[in-house]
């Protein structure tokens, strides 16, 4: 892969697949205008997301060379110059722009709040434990609001609830990872505040509060839609939480959740699983 691409962080553009939850979640899946739209706000929000990771790494640099796995990004690897990154990162505000400009107000808003937000996190509020991961689920949330935008429907709150707190959860997990990196720890000033023993007590509340917020969704569905088969989905998703807990406490993997995700073969078989038993339950 190009080092240039590499700037762009595609393996984390799967993120963006929660834009696609409202198509389910707000019983859209047959629309196909709703497809059309949603697709162009995934589009929007790819560059708009690189936007952030350009930026991100051109402050980062020296930080990352000094992680075991950051050291690989084409800006701390050197691949890539920081001239070259700042002219990606004009191209990608362009694009962002056009595509934005044919989808409605709403996504426009949220996609300014995305950059708004994430230029606060990473000038100022990336250094504060807790507040960090916080402004991280915050932004898996955007995305859902982004997906609702482009269709210009609502979702069930248990819904936005529950993307909250499953971020959470991968947040705290990747924290978890990253304060066994001594190196690291010594130049996150973020890192220092944080220990195993709290950030373990953190994993389990958020995973717990997850599947009780998704429990509780899948109860208020079945009785909308009149399918109690709904609940039965939550085997799944406590399938998944328990995995990936399995991932960052036994094979230490928590530090890239995109990566341990689409890797894990057991993972990716529980997600199609689940997605399609709840579309044959919805539709």
């Amino acid at each position: 892969m190009p080092a240039w691409l590499r700037l762009l962080r595609p393996k984390q553009w799967i993120k963006n697949g929660f834009i696609f939850a409202p198509l389910f979640f707000a019983h859209q899946f047959t629309n196909l205008h709703g497809w059309e739209m949603t697709l162009a706000a995934t589009l929007a929000f790819i560059f708009v997301s690189s936007v952030v990771y350009v930026a991100n790494d051109l402050k980062d640099v020296e930080e990352d060379k000094l992680h075991p796995v950051k050291c690989n990004r084409p800006l701390a690897a050197g691949t890539v110059s920081e001239n070259a990154a700042i002219w990606l990162l004009i191209g990608c505000v362009g694009a962002a722009s056009g595509v934005l400009s044919f989808l409605p107000f709403g996504c426009q808003v949220i996609a300014a709040i995305y950059i708004w937000v994430n230029l606060v996190y990473t000038h100022w509020l990336k250094h504060m434990a807790i507040v960090d991961v916080f402004f991280i689920a915050i932004c898996y949330v955007l995305r859902v609001l982004m997906g609702c935008a482009a269709l210009a429907v609502t979702v069930s709150p248990w819904i936005i609830l529950t993307t909250f707190l499953l971020a959470l959860f991968l947040g705290f997990g990747k924290r978890y990872n990253e304060v066994n990196i001594p190196e690291y720890v010594r130049i996150k000033e973020n890192l220092q505040h944080y220990s195993r023993e709290f950030l373990d007590k953190l994993v389990m509340i958020c995973a717990g509060s997850a599947l009780m917020t998704y429990a509780i969704y899948t109860t208020e569905i079945a009785r909308q839609i009149g399918k109690v088969e709904m609940v039965y989905t939550v085997i799944f998703v406590a399938f998944g939480l328990f995995r990936y807990m399995q991932t960052i406490y036994v094979y230490n993997k928590g530090g890239e959740p995109e990566v341990a995700i689409f890797t894990d073969k057991v993972m990716i078989a529980n997600l199609v699983l689940w997605l399609g038993t709840t579309l044959w339950i919805m539709f």
